[in-house]
C-alpha cells in the first residue's frame, strides 16, 4: 500500500499537479484500493477540521500586516535606517540590503515578500553603483530568507499548528538564528566586496542623520516589539497579536507616514485572501494525507530506518538536515512542514531533541532551501525583479548559501542559539 501512496503522489507531482491536489488525489486512490466507501466521508470532515485551529487565524492577519506595510512604502524608511547604520562599511549597499531584510523580517514573515519589496529598490541601486547584478540579486535572495525566521513567521505558525508546539517559544527561538544569518551574510558580502572591488568604504554619515533615520524608522520597527511584547507580557495571545498588528499597521500607514490610501485597501484584502486560501487549502489537504501516515504506521517505518542507520542523536540530526535541505530545494515549505513534521519530529523527540529546538531546525533548514539552487522559490522571485538568469544567480548565491548552512549547523548542534530566549521566558 505504501507503494500506491508514492506511486501515485510522485507521478502527479512530476506532471505539475498542485501539491494540495496531489495530497487529496493520493488519499482518494488509497481509499479506492481499500474499498471502504465510508472512508470518503473523512475527506471533507478532515479538511474542515484542519481549519478549526484558532492559531491559524493569525495567518491572514500577519499576511495582511505585511501587505499593509508594503503598500505604505515602509521599505523606504527601513532602507534609510539600514544605510545610516551600515552603509559606510566596504560593500555598504550589500550590507544595507541585508540589514533592511532583517528589519523587514519583523514585519512580513515572508521570504518572497522580502525579496520583492527590498530587491525592487536595492538591486537597481546596487547595479547603478557598480555592483554586478548577479551579486545584487544573490544578496537580496539570500537575505530574504531571514523573513520566516525572525518573528512573526508564517512557517512557524504552520509548524506550531501542526505539531502543537508553543508559537511564542518558536518566535523567541528564531531571534538569535535570524541575527546569526544576517551576520554571516554580511561577512560573506564583505569578503566578496573586497575581492571584487565593490562599494568603496565611505565616511560614517554622522549621528544626526542616524538619529533622523531612527526616528523615521521607529514606527515600523515597533511592530515586532508590540507583537512579542504583548505575547510575552500576557496582554494578548499570538492570534490576538496578529489582529493588533493589522490595526497598528493601518495606523502607521494612514496617520503617521500618511502613505497609505483608501484605494490600497482593495488590493491588500485581495492579496490577503489569495495567500490565506492557498495556505489553508494546503493545510486541509495535508490533513487528509496525514491519515495515511498514521494508518500505515509510516512513522514507525521511518523510525526503524533511522535507527538502522544510526543510534547517535548528532548523526541523526545531520541526516535530517541533509534530507530537509534536499527537500527544501524542490518542494513548497508549507507542504514540507505539514507532511514531514509529524513524520520526523516524533523520532527527534525519541533522540532527546526538544520540540522547540527541532521546530527551529526544521524552519531554518527549509527556509534556507528557499534560496538554494536549482528551484528555490526566492531565486525565481529575484530573477523576476531583475534581468539575471537563474544560472547566473545560482552561481552567485553559492557562497551565501554556504554561510547560511554554517549557521544551520550552529543552530542544530548548539541549542543555546535557539533555546536561550524560550528558556529565559519559561517556554521550555
Amino acid at each position: 500500500m505504501v507503494g500506491i501512496i508514492f506511486g501515485s503522489f510522485v507521478p502527479l507531482l512530476i506532471l505539475g499537479v498542485p501539491i494540495a491536489f496531489c495530497l487529496v488525489l493520493t488519499t482518494i486512490f488509497v481509499y479506492l484500493q481499500i474499498g471502504d466507501p465510508r472512508l470518503f466521508l473523512q475527506i471533507p470532515q478532515r479538511m474542515f477540521s484542519s481549519t478549526e485551529n484558532m492559531l491559524m487565524l493569525a495567518v491572514p492577519f500577519f499576511i495582511m500586516t505585511g501587505e499593509i506595510m508594503n503598500r505604505a512604502r515602509i521599505t523606504d524608511k527601513l532602507m534609510d535606517l539600514s544605510s545610516a547604520l551600515v552603509g559606510w562599511i566596504r560593500g555598504g549597499l550589500a550590507h544595507t540590503n541585508i540589514i533592511a531584510s532583517m528589519f523587514f523580517a519583523g514585519i512580513t514573515g515572508s521570504a518572497v515578500s522580502d525579496t520583492v519589496a527590498v530587491g525592487g529598490i536595492m538591486i537597481p541601486a546596487m547595479k547603478k553603483n557598480g555592483y554586478s547584478e548577479e551579486f545584487s540579486a544573490a544578496v537580496t535572495a539570500s537575505s530574504s530568507i531571514i523573513g520566516p525566521i525572525i518573528p512573526p513567521s508564517i512557517p512557524m505558525l504552520i509548524y506550531a499548528s501542526v505539531m502543537n508546539v508553543s508559537i511564542a517559544g518558536l518566535f523567541l527561538g528564531g531571534l538569535l538564528p535570524g541575527v546569526l544569518i544576517a551576520i554571516s551574510l554580511m561577512v560573506t558580502a564583505y569578503i566578496i566586496a573586497v575581492r571584487k572591488g565593490y562599494g568603496e568604504r565611505t565616511p560614517f554619515v554622522g549621528f544626526h542623520r542616524l538619529l533622523v533615520a531612527v526616528i523615521r524608522g521607529v514606527p515600523a520597527l515597533l511592530l515586532p516589539v508590540i507583537i512579542m511584547g504583548g505575547i510575552l507580557g500576557g496582554f494578548f495571545s499570538p492570534t490576538q497579536a496578529s489582529a493588533v498588528a493589522v490595526m497598528y499597521g493601518l495606523f502607521a500607514g494612514f496617520v503617521f507616514y500618511r502613505t497609505l490610501k483608501l484605494k490600497d485597501i482593495g488590493p491588500i484584502l485581495r492579496h490577503t485572501v489569495q495567500s490565506t486560501a492557498m495556505i489553508l487549502f494546503l493545510l486541509a489537504s495535508a490533513k487528509c494525507f496525514s491519515w495515511l501516515v498514521s494508518y500505515y504506521n509510516l512513522v514507525e517505518h521511518v523510525t526503524l530506518v533511522f535507527v538502522m542507520l544510526t543510534e547517535n542523536k548528532y548523526v541523526f540530526l545531520l541526516l535530517v538536515n541533509v534530507l530537509f535541505l534536499i527537500i527544501g530545494m524542490f518542494l513548497d515549505m508549507g507542504f514540507a512542514i505539514i507532511v514531514l513534521g509529524p513524520l520526523i519530529a516524533p523520532i527527534a523527540y525519541q533522540y532527546g531533541v526538544d520540540p522547540i529546538h527541532f521546530g527551529l531546525i526544521t524552519c531554518t533548514n527549509l527556509t534556507i532551501g528557499l534560496a538554494t539552487p536549482p528551484f528555490g522559490l526566492v531565486l525565481f522571485a529575484a530573477c523576476g525583479i531583475s534581468t539575471v538568469t537563474l544560472g547566473g544567480l545560482s552561481r552567485a548565491i553559492v557562497p551565501f548559501v554556504i554561510a547560511e548552512i554554517v549557521v544551520l549547523l550552529l543552530v542544530t548542534y548548539v541549542p543555546f542559539f535557539t533555546m536561550y530566549f524560550p528558556r529565559l521566558f519559561g517556554f521550555a
